[in-house]
C-alpha cells in the first residue's frame, strides 16, 4: 500500500537498532514517507515545520518492528484440536479469524510475520485483502499450503505430494499461487493420524523439494520433530528448520550434539518455537491446583512438561553451539502473546541483545528481507516499535508496547491515545 509522503521525527530515551550491541541514548530517527532517512545521534537541529510530525518518548526505547517467524493464522482457537477446527470451520470463517489474529499480533509489535501453513488459499486471500487496504496486518511472508506426504501432518491443507516428480510439481503449484517460501512437513506432528517420532519424506524427496524451490528462487523450511527428520533435512540442504524437536522413535527427547554442530556448520536457521505448549501446561497446572487431575489430564500434563522442558534445553544447547536462532510463536491457540517466547529465549540462555536480534535483524535475514526491514538504518522501511521500559534490563519489557509503526504509518500510540483499530 502506498502512503502520502510525510516527514516524521521520532525521539526516544534509547534506540536499539537491531544490529549493534549498545543502546543509542537520546537518539532520533527521521522518516520520509515509508522509509527511514536518518538516524541522528543527537536531537539538535531536527526538521521542523507544519509538515513534520514529531513523536516523542522520553521514557521509551525505540526498536525495529518485531518478526514472528512461525505462525498459523487460520487457528488461534484456544482448546480446539486441529481436527475440531478443520472439521467445523469453513475457509471463510478461518479467513475472518486470520484477519483477527493479524490484528492481535501487530498490536503486540509484530510488524512482519512468516506464515507457515494454512488451508487452501486462506492466507493468500488475507494478503490480497491487506494489500487492498481491507485490513491492517503485519507484512506477510507466506508458504500457503505446507508440503506433506499423503496423510501427513497438515494434510487437510490440501498439498499432499509423494515421490520426486510429485513434490516437484507441488512446489511449482505453490509458487504459482504466490508462495514466498516452501514449508515441508519432514516429520509427523500434532495432526491426529501422524507420528511425530518418525520422519515423513525420504532424503531423495526432500532433495527434490529443495532443488526445485531453489531453482525458483524460494527458500525452504522443514518442520522437524523427529530426530531422523533433522538429519534428513540437513542431508537435503534445507535453509531453515522449525522446532528442532530431537524426538526418537521410543518417544524420548534426546539431544545429539553432532546434529547441532551440523546445523551450525551448514548455516541453517532454527526457529525453536520455544513457547509451544507453554500456555496449555499453565492451564493444566492451574486445574491441578484446584482439584485432582484425571488420568487423561495427568498424561497430557506430563507430555506438555516433557515437551516444554526439552524445548528450553535444546534451544539453549543449539545456541551454545553457534546456531542462528530466530523468534517464532507457532501461534496456534493464542495470538498477540509474542512476549512469552522472547522471555523464554532469555531463560534458555540467550543474552537480551541476542534475543532482540533474533526477533528483528536475524529473523529478517532468515526471510531474505534484511535490506527491507529488521533494523533501524537509513533506506529501510520504518517498521518501528517503542517499548515503555528497557529490554536490555528485563525482557518483560516486550509485554508493554507503547507505539507501533509500519512503513511510516502509525498503528498505535499510547502517548496520543491513538489506535488505528479504535
Amino acid at each position: 500500500m502506498k502512503y502520502t509522503p510525510t516527514t516524521t521525527v521520532i525521539k526516544a530515551k534509547g534506540l536499539i537498532d537491531g544490529i549493534g550491541n549498545k543502546v543509542l541514548n537520546n537518539a532520533a530517527v527521521i522518516i520520509q514517507g515509508s522509509q527511514i532517512t536518518t538516524v541522528e545521534h543527537q536531537t539538535a537541529n531536527l526538521p521542523q515545520g507544519p509538515h513534520v510530525r514529531h513523536l516523542e518518548y522520553p521514557n521509551g526505547y525505540l526498536l525495529p518492528g518485531f518478526v514472528d517467524a512461525h505462525t498459523h493464522l487460520m487457528f488461534g482457537v484456544y482448546g480446539g484440536s486441529y481436527e475440531q477446527v478443520t472439521g467445523s470451520d469453513s475457509d471463510e470463517v478461518c479467513l475472518l479469524r486470520a484477519a483477527m489474529n493479524a490484528k492481535f499480533h501487530i498490536k503486540a509489535g509484530v510488524t512482519t510475520l512468516r506464515e507457515n501453513g494454512a488451508r487452501n488459499k486462506i492466507t493468500f486471500d488475507l494478503r490480497e485483502g491487506a494489500e487492498r487496504g481491507y485490513l491492517i496486518a503485519p507484512r506477510l511472508y507466506l508458504c500457503g499450503r505446507p508440503l506433506t506426504i499423503t496423510g501427513g501432518h497438515f494434510f487437510w491443507c490440501n498439498q499432499e505430494a509423494d515421490g520426486v516428480e510429485g513434490v516437484r510439481e507441488a512446489v511449482r503449484e505453490l509458487v504459482k499461487d504466490g508462495a514466498d517460501h516452501i514449508k515441508i512437513m519432514a516429520s509427523g506432528g500434532g495432526t491426529a493420524i501422524t507420528d511425530n517420532r518418525r520422519p515423513s519424506y525420504t532424503v531423495e524427496e526432500l532433495r527434490a523439494i529443495v532443488d526445485e524451490s531453489h531453482n525458483m528462487g524460494k527458500k525452504t523450511t522443514a518442520h522437524c520433530l523427529a530426530t531422523q527428520s533433522l538429519t534428513n533435512a540437513l542431508d537435503a540442504g534445507v535453509d531453515m528448520i522449525e522446532h528442532a524437536g530431537f524426538r526418537d522413535p521410543d518417544g524420548i527427547y534426546r539431544y545429539y550434539p553432532e546434529i547441532g554442530e551440523r546445523i551450525a556448520k551448514q548455516g541453517v536457521f532454527v526457529c525453536p518455537t520455544i513457547q509451544t505448549g507453554y500456555r496449555q501446561r499453565e492451564v493444566f497446572q492451574s486445574i491441578e491446583a484446584e482439584r485432582s487431575l484425571t488420568k487423561e489430564e495427568i498424561v497430557k500434563l506430563d507430555g506438555l512438561k516433557a515437551k516444554c522442558e526439552s524445548q528450553m534445553e535444546f534451544m539453549g544447547k543449539l545456541w551454545d553451539q553457534g546456531v542462528s536462532i530466530i523468534s517464532g510463536t507457532d501461534a496456534i491457540q493464542i495470538f498477540g502473546d509474542y512476549s512469552l517466547g522472547i522471555e523464554l529465549q532469555g531463560e534458555a540462555g540467550m543474552g537480551n541483545m541476542d534475543v532482540i536480534k533474533a526477533s528483528t535483524s536475524t529473523a529478517a535475514k532468515c526471510l531474505g528481507a534484511e535490506n527491507l526491514l529488521g533494523s533501524i538504518q537509513p533506506g529501510l522501511e520504518a517498521d518501528l516499535v517503542v517499548l515503555n521500559s528497557n529490554p536490555l534490563e528485563d525482557l518483560r519489557a516486550f509485554r508493554d508496547v507503547g507505539m507501533v509503526m509500519q512503513g511510516g504509518r502509525l498503528i498505535l500510540d499510547d502517548n496520543m491515545g491513538y489506535s488505528i483499530f479504535a
